[in-house]
Formats: structure tokens, C-alpha cells, sequence
């Protein structure tokens, strides 16, 4: 299972490091900004790095001692990502996908907002500053992985659950689908 973390850890956070850029939308009042912007000066260097060293126990078995403590650096470096702050406090607008954070997965009061398709349910969660937790209008409806975009002011906060960290809250006063 941490053997498996590690190579597709690697393989998502190179995608996240390489680009992930929303596709442009249909303007608005809020500033529409891309998942990349959400990652603080440097960080992304610091992240290549450690990807590029926990390479070297892809080829250990689960359980290794050594493969356990590459698991655990990386996990810990991924639920601390920090924030950036150029946006904290700022009306955005940001396209995403709907992780829910409850058992209904449907019409949650809250949910997780990533980068990409099946991130935190079908493999490791992407680092915490590539997740926002929304908390969406009264009567809005989202489903699991819908593709949305989201209208709001976003915060720093953290939070965590079983399914991922996240760096932001995101006030969320317009969601819609992405079209």
C-alpha cells in the first residue's frame, strides 16, 4: 500500500508540479485563478526535491522500515503544504471536482474541492494547498465528482478528515457546472 502511495504520490505531484491550469472560463467578478496559484513561491522546487528522493524506496516491499518512514515524510510534507497567500481574503473563481465529506455523497453541506478527477478517493489526496473545502450556498446540489466551478471568497484554514488535508476554506456564494 505505501509502496503503491509512494509511485503514484510521485506521479500526482509531478502533474501538479509540471501544470495543472484550469481551462478559461466565461467571465466574472470574481478573479479566476488556476490550481497552481495556489502553491506558494518555492514550494514546488522543495516538492521535486523530496519526490525525487523517496524514488529511490519505490522498489522496497510494504512494511520496510525505510519505505514506512518515506511514506510518513511525505505524507506529513503533503498535509503541511502551506498556503500562499496571495488570494486569502480575495473573491475567486476556481473549476474543480467534488470530493464529499459525508456518508450521503450527494447534496453535502460541505465537500472538498481538487484538482483532478478522482483525487482523494482513487489515490492519495493531492498536498493540502491543492485542496479547498467549500462550503457551499444553502440549497446547492453537487455529487461526487461532479465538475464545477466555484464562486467565493477564499480563507486560510485548515482542515482534515480520512479523505484529505486541506489549506483553505472557500466561502462559496455561486457553484455551477463546468462548461
Amino acid at each position: 500500500m505505501r509502496r503503491s502511495f509512494l509511485r503514484i504520490s510521485s506521479a500526482g505531484l509531478l502533474g501538479l508540479v509540471l501544470g495543472t491550469h484550469a481551462l478559461k472560463g466565461e467571465a466574472s467578478t470574481y478573479k479566476e485563478i488556476e490550481w497552481d496559484d495556489l502553491m506558494p513561491e518555492g514550494w514546488r522546487k522543495k516538492m521535486i526535491l523530496e519526490v525525487t528522493r523517496m524514488r529511490r524506496y519505490g522498489s522496497l516491499m510494504d512494511g520496510d522500515p525505510k519505505a514506512d518512514e518515506a511514506y510518513a515524510r511525505l505524507k506529513k510534507a503533503w498535509d503541511t503544504a502551506p498556503p500562499s497567500k496571495v488570494y486569502i481574503g480575495k473573491a475567486i473563481r476556481i473549476p474543480g471536482y467534488v470530493v464529499p465529506l459525508d456518508a450521503e455523497r450527494m447534496q453535502s453541506s460541505e465537500f472538498l474541492l481538487v484538482p483532478y478527477f478522482g483525487a482523494c478517493i482513487h489515490s492519495p489526496p493531492p498536498p493540502a494547498n491543492q485542496i479547498i473545502l467549500v462550503k457551499p450556498p444553502k440549497g446547492s446540489k453537487v455529487r461526487t465528482m461532479d465538475a464545477i466551478w466555484v464562486e467565493g471568497v477564499l480563507s486560510e484554514g485548515r482542515s482534515y478528515s480520512e479523505i484529505g488535508s486541506s489549506a483553505y476554506v472557500l466561502n462559496a456564494d455561486k457553484i455551477t457546472p463546468y462548461r
